[in-house]
């Protein structure tokens, strides 16, 4: 198994089907969600549309069997976001190899760390990868929650 760049109108079908039934926010390429934990005030910042998402898929027989995707949140900052992974493959590295793909891609774009909200269902696969958590769990706000804040510095070479 190994990922492959997809584009937004798959991911966005496998998160509507899989990962976001019954959302009532409308799914979107980025999140305007602000790493809270960099001194930034704004909870929301529309300028990270500017920057460019990436959207991964490990395929498999010609089936998706999971996706993720990222973005810089600031110039040094990457997400990951959406992670999802079919029951039928589960603890057999899919989330691992998405979850290296992002990072890959955050490197490339000169990020030195990546974050990201996952449910606390997802949490052992965060770990698992080397993200640590940050603070406790939150539910307000949140559609699909309890949710947790989670961090992994990156090995960036100059």
């Amino acid at each position: 198994m190994e990922t492959t760049n997809i584009t937004f109108e798959t991911i966005c079908h496998v998160w509507q089907k899989h990962l976001w039934q019954n959302r009532v926010s409308p799914i979107e390429t980025h999140s305007a969600m602000t790493w809270p934990y960099d001194g930034n005030p704004l909870e929301f910042d529309m300028d990270i549309f500017n920057y460019d998402p990436s959207f991964f898929g490990v395929i498999t027989n010609g089936r998706i069997v999971g996706v993720n995707s990222g973005h810089r949140t600031k110039d040094n900052i990457y997400r990951s976001r959406g992670i999802w992974v079919d029951l039928d493959v589960r603890k057999k590295g899919v989330a691992q190899l998405l979850f290296n793909a992002t990072e890959k891609q955050a490197i490339k774009e000169g990020c030195n760390m990546i974050w990201s909200i996952p449910r606390k269902s997802a949490l052992p696969a965060y770990t698992k990868f080397g993200f640590e958590t940050i603070g406790n769990y939150v539910d307000e706000g949140m559609e699909f929650g309890p949710n947790i804040y989670v961090t992994k510095e990156l090995n960036v070479s100059n």
